[in-house]
């Protein structure tokens, strides 16, 4: 609609710290909005598990107080109980890419998907960060591959190391004297 379209500007602006929108007679409504009080981290809890019904999804913007070239950055979360009924869940799985273009893509950082609130309190969420930033699981084989370079990349920085001393070029330079008046007696 086309006051969840200003709603949703003032929100880029940094107006509101959290949105939870709803789909009533089959159009995206903002069912309920909090200005922020502390700092993100502080307002998370307190702010966004009232919103979370058992029975009912949603969608729900959590504004951040970091920035990026675009303005303020949210966490996008999708909240689809397990109770809800399919015909709601499909509703939703529906209309999520449409509310993300509408806000806007470049100002959600993170997205979050929930079916029960230890997924989306805060702990929830930093776990999520957590697994995002920890490296993908390896095959058998690239973890051999990967233990390979990692042995490989040490060898050649211990040479590095042991040449660039001191008493490793005057022997690398003996030697090579040495090897040339053998040469010259021959």
């Amino acid at each position: 609609t086309s006051e969840l379209k200003e709603l949703l500007a003032r929100a880029r602006g940094g107006f509101f710290r959290v949105m939870k929108i709803i789909i009533r007679d089959e159009e995206l409504v903002l069912d309920s909005s909090k200005e922020p009080v502390q700092t993100w981290d502080r307002d998370y809890d307190h702010f966004l598990l009232p919103l979370l019904t058992p029975e009912e999804p949603c969608y729900i913007l959590y504004r951040l107080d970091s920035q990026n070239a675009q303005g303020y950055e949210w966490i996008f979360i999708s909240w689809s109980p397990d109770q809800s009924p399919v015909r709601q869940k499909m509703m939703y799985a529906a209309t999520r890419a449409t509310l993300k273009k509408e806000f806007g893509g470049g100002h959600i950082k993170d997205e979050m998907f929930g079916t029960l609130e230890d997924d989306l309190c805060l702990q929830g969420y930093l776990r999520h960060k957590s697994s995002c930033s920890s490296p993908a699981p390896l095959t058998t084989a690239e973890q051999e591959l990967h233990r390979i370079k990692v042995t490989e990349e040490k060898v050649v920085w211990d040479e590095r190391r042991r040449l660039s001393t001191p008493t490793a070029r005057a022997r690398v330079t003996m030697e090579f004297g040495l090897d040339k008046r053998a040469q010259t007696r021959q």
